[in-house]
């Protein structure tokens, strides 16, 4: 006769119920508690989870801010051909599902190249971008790197936010040696 395994056993015993029953309350404690408001006993209870925060069932609420970002940022590229002709490249779109992931990939790219601090990029990032839109097999001569951004005007009761448009500002040109 087939009994069901040793976990069926357990949980037919006393003692098997018991510590599931503590596992499942210990699991809940170190879920709910890290996430109960800033207090005295927050800080009491602190050291109690600190095996869920190994275990990466400690959840961090801190990007739900009160504060949203009052800008949306982008890069852009202008490329400059031969024959006078101008393209733009931009950061590719992917599907909402799946590509959505790759996006944000890209989305934090521009948010760092974008920087200063972050300038031994920029000839490498233009270069790249050259490459990607070849003519003919020919690099463009130009490729110009154009920071982005549009100021976020905070929303009010009287009725939904108005964008001030984008505002640029050119932060590097690379040229195709001659």
């Amino acid at each position: 006769m087939n009994d069901g395994g040793w976990q069926t056993r357990a949980l037919h015993a006393r003692f098997g119920r018991v510590r599931v029953g503590l596992v499942v309350a210990v699991t809940a404690f170190w879920i709910v508690a890290p996430n109960i408001p800033s207090s005295a006993v927050r800080d009491e209870l602190a050291p109690l989870w600190e095996p869920a925060e190994v275990t990466g069932l400690v959840q961090d609420w801190a990007v739900f801010s009160p504060n949203p970002r009052s800008q949306s940022v982008d890069v852009r590229a202008r490329l400059e051909f031969d024959d006078g002709t101008i393209d733009f490249w931009d950061v590719p779109e992917f599907d909402p599902a799946i590509g959505a992931f790759r996006q944000y990939r890209w989305h934090k790219w521009q948010e760092r190249v974008r920087l200063d601090d972050q300038a031994d990029h920029w000839e490498q990032t233009a270069e790249w971008i050259a490459d990607q839109r070849l003519r003919d097999g020919i690099r463009p001569v130009s490729v110009t790197l154009i920071r982005r951004w549009i100021d976020h005007e905070p929303l009010t009761s009287g009725g939904p936010a108005v964008d001030s448009g984008w505002n640029e500002f050119e932060f590097y040109v690379w040229e195709r040696d001659a």
